[in-house]
């Protein structure tokens, strides 16, 4: 077991140490080619610069922690998944004489940290969907006395619900950016996740590209959203019944094992030194695991 430790230890600290390495290594490279082909200095622009955060997969997880409201970077998120890790994977190994099984147990308890950045997305989004009705008439408000529609969305932001106006100020901030109007609401619109926001962006589009009076295509998507609203209520509190009741479920083996081994230290040996036993405490954590992430899978499904 030693040497699975210092290997992870050994890849841990190449995370840490490499990262700012890589960058200031081709910081400096770029500037010399700045140099080379202008004949000036470079400035600091850092914006083709490699770093961790450049890594493919690494732009969707910078967005979901946006969402999620996280103020973390997706490299100091996978240096906490790998301490989690390489801790439970130590610790384990103090009760279950077993490296590849501690592993594999250190490895599914270093997941947490990204399941939790996945948990709270879905949170997020699910209720800025339960707001998408005061949301579109707030902007039904404003449009209607607005001399455009880019007018109505900056008007709109002081009166949006709360659980949405960060999404709302971040349309309003890439619009003042110069950023096409098109593509900044259609990233509003995919960051809420919902389709009732779809819906309402795609009314907005319609108007935009054609000019049309869209006040009563708005007035028809707040009606079907409110009747359908109750039926969405009871999905998203199936959603997160099943959730938490998956996280107590867990909890509630890890107790029935310290448990029973309180209650007889000979349980000690069938859970943690037996191959049986060791065998039935992974393939127990694993389906708890896959349980909790199904859990999340069916929150993907759009309000």
């Amino acid at each position: 077991m030693i040497k699975y430790a210092f290997l992870l230890l050994f890849l841990l600290g190449v995370l840490i140490i490499v990262n700012p390495i890589v960058v200031s290594v081709s910081r400096i490279v770029r500037k010399k080619q700045r140099n080379r082909i202008f004949k000036r200095q470079g400035d600091e622009n850092e914006e083709d610069d490699l770093s961790f955060d450049r890594l493919p997969g690494m732009a969707k997880l910078k967005e979901a922690l946006s969402i999620a409201q996280l103020k973390i970077s997706p490299y100091a998120l996978m240096i906490l998944s790998l301490v989690i890790t390489i801790l439970v994977s130590l610790g384990t190994y103090v009760f279950m004489k077993s490296p590849v099984q501690n592993i594999v147990i250190g490895v599914l308890f270093g997941t947490s940290p990204f399941l939790y950045v996945w948990l709270r997305v879905q949170k997020m989004q699910q209720n800025m969907a339960t707001t998408m009705i005061p949301t579109v008439q707030a902007f039904i408000g404003t449009f209607t006395e607005s001399e455009n529609l880019v007018s109505a969305i900056y008007k709109a932001s002081h009166n949006v619900p709360f659980e949405v106006r960060a999404e709302w100020n971040r349309l309003v901030m890439d619009l003042e950016t110069g950023e096409d109007t098109e593509k900044a609401l259609i990233k509003f619109a995919n960051r809420v996740g919902n389709e009732w926001a779809h819906d309402f962006i795609d009314i907005l589009i319609i108007h935009l590209d054609t000019g049309a009076n869209i006040i009563t295509s708005l007035f028809k998507l707040v009606n079907e959203m409110q009747n359908s609203q109750y039926n969405e209520e009871k999905k998203v509190t199936l959603l997160a019944i099943y959730r938490y009741g998956t996280l107590l479920l867990i909890g509630l083996a890890i107790f029935v094992v310290a448990f029973n081994c309180y209650m007889d230290p000979n349980n000690r040996y069938y859970y943690f030194e037996d191959a049986g036993g060791r065998r039935f405490v992974t393939l127990s954590a694993f389906v708890l695991f896959v349980s909790f992430v199904s859990a999340l899978l069916m929150g993907r499904k759009k309000i």
